[in-house]
């Protein structure tokens, strides 16, 4: 969003508000955030329904697990929007970084099977703490107090990324 405003003028719109940095990049989080919960409603609601794939452990933590996953991966593309200059440079950043996700995260591939450099490169990406965490919650019914680290883990990406990409956006024109 950020890119496509930069590309089509709107960004000297909001270079002009007296909103902070990190009040733009928040409110350009949580509509995004918003529909991501919409759409795990909708996963949820389709698994069990046709699928009928129960899930052993509280909603609530599900949820909260889910928030804590759509705004790190939210985050991590504003990080990727302060660094492209065009639509097409950060369509080209974020497959970059989403499909190192999906293939080391542990979701199509056993993570203990990977290699140590391979692990230490998933450490870094929210989906492999999301997993650990929907594993956890769904497959074990664990309570999202006794899946502490992946939280912790995926709190700390948000915190570190959102930072980032508050202090790389300048309400400037360059």
């Amino acid at each position: 969003a950020i890119v496509r405003e930069r590309e089509r003028g709107n960004l000297e719109l909001l270079i002009t508000t007296p909103v902070r940095s990190w009040e733009l990049m928040t409110g350009k989080l949580l509509p995004y955030v918003a529909i991501g919960l919409v759409q795990v409603t909708l996963v949820l609601g389709v698994g069990s329904l046709l699928f009928d794939v129960p899930v052993n452990g509280s909603l609530a933590d599900l949820y909260l697990a889910a928030l804590l996953f759509i705004a790190a991966t939210l985050t991590l593309g504003l990080l990727i929007s302060t660094l492209a200059r065009t639509q097409f440079q950060a369509f080209q950043l974020a497959f970059f970084t989403m499909l190192p996700s999906i293939l080391l995260s542990g979701f199509m591939f056993p993570f203990d099977g990977m290699p140590r450099a391979a692990q230490w490169i998933a450490q870094v990406l929210p989906l492999t703490h999301f997993n650990d965490l929907a594993r956890g919650i769904v497959l074990r019914g664990a309570p999202i107090s006794d899946l502490g680290r992946p939280a912790a883990k995926l709190v700390a990406f948000l915190v570190v990324a959102l930072a980032i990409a508050t202090l790389r956006f300048r309400k400037r024109l360059d």
